[in-house]
């Protein structure tokens, strides 16, 4: 690790073109990551991004990580922490039947790394949760898109 990893991750967020730099201890836990991007975004007086109003609650926020960090036009993945290396084999659930999050889990044992795009994505409202159907529902929480354009540069530009 290098003597600037150990200090600080300078880490970008993104949303449709919406590019939020951070720098953040590599042990700064997942949940804190995310109060302190909403806090960046409240502070510029950001209330929407592409149409999406930004949350007042962290814990609406999801973050993903890139499927190939060296191209991201592949897509990204939620980020998502097994619970199973934590407690010895198995998983916590709570009564859903679904996995908790551990809330300590940090940026390192992430392994997210210096200079790291980080897409972020805001859960829809309930209200609006409560008008789906169950099928849309289910379609939707497996994995809804991620709202992230990454420039790029052409080779021929027109005359």
């Amino acid at each position: 690790m290098s003597k600037s990893d150990a200090l600080g991750l300078t880490l970008r967020f993104k949303k449709h073109k919406t590019t939020v730099l951070l720098l953040l201890p590599p042990l700064e836990s997942i949940e804190l990551t995310k109060e302190k991007l909403l806090e960046a975004l409240k502070t510029r007086g950001i209330l929407e991004i592409n149409g999406d109003p930004v949350p007042n609650n962290s814990s609406d926020i999801e973050l993903g990580v890139p499927v190939d960090r060296n191209e991201l036009e592949k897509g990204w993945t939620r980020l998502d922490f097994d619970d199973s290396d934590i407690t010895g084999g198995e998983a916590m659930t709570n009564g859903a039947g679904r996995k908790k999050r551990k809330p300590n889990m940090n940026l390192r044992s992430a392994d997210i790394r210096d200079g790291q795009p980080i897409a972020f994505r805001f859960r829809k409202p309930r209200e609006e949760i409560q008008d789906k159907d169950e099928l849309e529902l289910e379609l939707e929480l497996e994995d809804p898109a991620w709202d992230v354009i990454i420039p790029t540069l052409d080779d021929a530009e027109p005359e």
